[in-house]
C-alpha cells in the first residue's frame, strides 16, 4: 500500500482507540504512529521514507522488500531500539509502544494485499495475503472509506468539540 493509505489507517485506529477507551488526543503521539506506521517499507527502494531518508539506502543492500521489517521479527528489532532510546533518556516506554503499534497496523494493512505480510519472517507459515493490488482501485476504495470513517472519528473526539464550542461562542462584530 502507498504511504498516505498506511498513515490513514494508523490515524483511524488511533482515533477509535480513543473515542472506545476515553483517552486524550495528542499530536505528538499521533506523529510517532504515523512515523511506526510508515518506517516498515524501509526496505523498498521507491517507498516515501526511502525518498525522504538518505540512511534507509543502507537498509535495501541488507533486506528485500517484504522481508524481515515486514515481520513480527522488524517489530521486536525496533521495540529492543526504542526501549533502549526510552531507558537512555529516561522516557516512558509509551512512545515505543506506540511507535510498534503503528508498525503492526502497517503489517495488517500490507496483509490485505496481493503480496501480503509473511509475519514469521523465514517461515512459510503465517504468510497473509488478501486482494488488494498497491495503487489499484480497491485502495483507492479503501483509502476514501477510511478517509471518511477517520473524518467522522476526529469530529467525534472531545478536543475538536472543545474547538468547535470556543469558536461557536465568538461573536463576530459587523
Amino acid at each position: 500500500m502507498r504511504f498516505y493509505t498506511h498513515v490513514l489507517f494508523a490515524l483511524f485506529f488511533y482515533f477509535l482507540a480513543i473515542i472506545i477507551f476515553n483517552l486524550n488526543f495528542s499530536i505528538f503521539f499521533a506523529l510517532i504512529l504515523c512515523l511506526g506506521a510508515i518506517l516498515p517499507d524501509i526496505d523498498s527502494p521507491n517507498s516515501f521514507i526511502n525518498r525522504k531518508i538518505k540512511i534507509s539506502k543502507l537498509v535495501i543492500v541488507f533486506s528485500k522488500h517484504r522481508g524481515f521489517f515486514h515481520s513480527l521479527f522488524g517489530i521486536l528489532f525496533f521495540f529492543i531500539i526504542g526501549f533502549m532510546i526510552t531507558l537512555f533518556i529516561g522516557l516512558s516506554l509509551i512512545y515505543t509502544a506506540f511507535f510498534c503499534f503503528g508498525y503492526f497496523l502497517h503489517l495488517v494493512a500490507d496483509s490485505m494485499t496481493i503480496s501480503g505480510v509473511r509475519w514469521f519472517w523465514l517461515s512459510k507459515k503465517g504468510h497473509l495475503q488478501g486482494k488488494i493490488k498497491t495503487g489499484s482501485i480497491f485502495e483507492n476504495l479503501l483509502f476514501v472509506t477510511l478517509l471518511i470513517l477517520t473524518i467522522c472519528l476526529f469530529i467525534k473526539l472531545p478536543e475538536f468539540q472543545k474547538i468547535i464550542a470556543f469558536i461557536s461562542k465568538i461573536k463576530i462584530k459587523p
